[in-house]
């Protein structure tokens, strides 16, 4: 921090790279044999991707807990919704209509919406994240104003009982609640990673204990394990978000990469279709072939369309809920 102002961090951008690299990998490949790259069941890649499941949205929630530890809510919580509407909200209902017009009418999509009414009060693919987030932030701020936050026992409390909705609680899913009780404790978990400065030998032991327990679980007992809501997917995320972070390990290729990472979430799907529906049309056929050119045009296609879009302020408020500039990472070296 200097002044007010949050320089933009290197090990943090380097994190965001990472999951944005996830992220992109899981749609690229696909979660069943008959999305993505409708890879059979038990291949090497679908066991991969199935296992990062654990990693994957849990690394995302924690970082932005911890970002919003950085500068949290003081009040005036008008105005902190009104922020995340325009950041989260706003991009969902553009961005997440164009998508789902988009995948009705485009031959070769996996999938499209079927009750058009209910579009976004049932999340739309990958944008149930955005909705889930903001219902994240409205709690937050209730528990912030009730100081349930502020000292370590008000957190740990707090924290045990988002954990156990997390294992027992599985409600309708309409504008992705089920998400938001999903994602919480590993909000939570990042926050209080920075406010309560987390870190040393110590901690970072009891994470790796904890990690390689709950992993073993979910080998040994897989039906009481499942990637979703569990104790041990629960252990898994929390603490593999935790250790990533603080190792210290930092890239400017992946820190550049996570440094778009919100374009990058929201407009990842355009281009790894788009690079999967041209390639088979051309003959191309081979997986890993598809694989590779998938990954990348799913992170270089969002990042020079963040940077055509920043040239004009009303597609950046529009599309990506931008109302300024943002710092800047510098590129990797060549």
């Amino acid at each position: 921090m200097t002044g007010q102002k949050m320089k933009r961090s290197l090990e943090v951008d380097t994190l965001r790279g990472i999951a944005c690299v996830l992220l992109v990998l899981f749609h690229v490949v696909g979660d069943t044999p008959t999305v993505g790259l409708r890879i059979p069941e038990g291949h090497w890649l679908q066991v991969f991707n199935e296992a990062l499941a654990y990693i994957r949205m849990p690394l995302f929630s924690f970082i932005s807990g911890y970002v919003y530890a950085f500068r949290p809510y003081r009040g005036n919580a008008p105005g902190f919704v009104k922020g995340k509407v325009r950041r989260l909200l706003l991009p969902l209902i553009t961005v997440g209509t164009i998508f789902a017009i988009v995948q009705a009418f485009t031959p070769g999509a996996n999938n499209a919406v079927d009750r058009w009414w209910l579009l976004h009060i049932v999340p739309v693919g990958h944008f149930w994240f955005l909705e889930a987030l903001f219902i994240v932030f409205l709690v937050v701020v209730l528990l912030e104003h009730l100081k349930a936050l502020s000292t370590p026992a008000g957190f740990a409390l707090t924290w045990a009982l988002c954990a156990v909705l997390f294992d027992y609680f599985s409600p309708p899913n309409y504008f992705a609640v089920q998400g938001a009780v999903y994602l919480l404790p590993f909000f939570l978990a990042g926050l209080a990673c920075k406010r309560f400065e987390i870190t040393g030998p110590a901690a970072r032991g009891a994470a790796a204990a904890v990690f390689i327990c709950a992993a073993t679980v979910a080998m040994l007992f897989p039906q009481f394990s499942e990637q979703g809501n569990s104790i041990a997917a629960l252990g898994l995320g929390v603490c593999s978000a935790f250790l990533l972070l603080r190792s210290g390990w930092n890239s400017r290729y992946l820190a550049y990469v996570g440094s778009y990472s919100f374009a990058i979430y929201l407009l990842h799907v355009f281009f790894t279709a788009a690079s999967r529906i041209l390639l088979k049309k051309i003959g191309v056929t081979d997986t890993y072939v598809l694989l590779v050119a998938g990954l990348g045009a799913g992170l270089i296609g969002p990042i020079l369309s963040a940077l055509l879009i920043s040239r004009h302020a009303g597609l950046n408020l529009w599309l990506l809920g931008v109302t300024a500039s943002r710092p800047k990472v510098k590129a990797a070296p060549a």
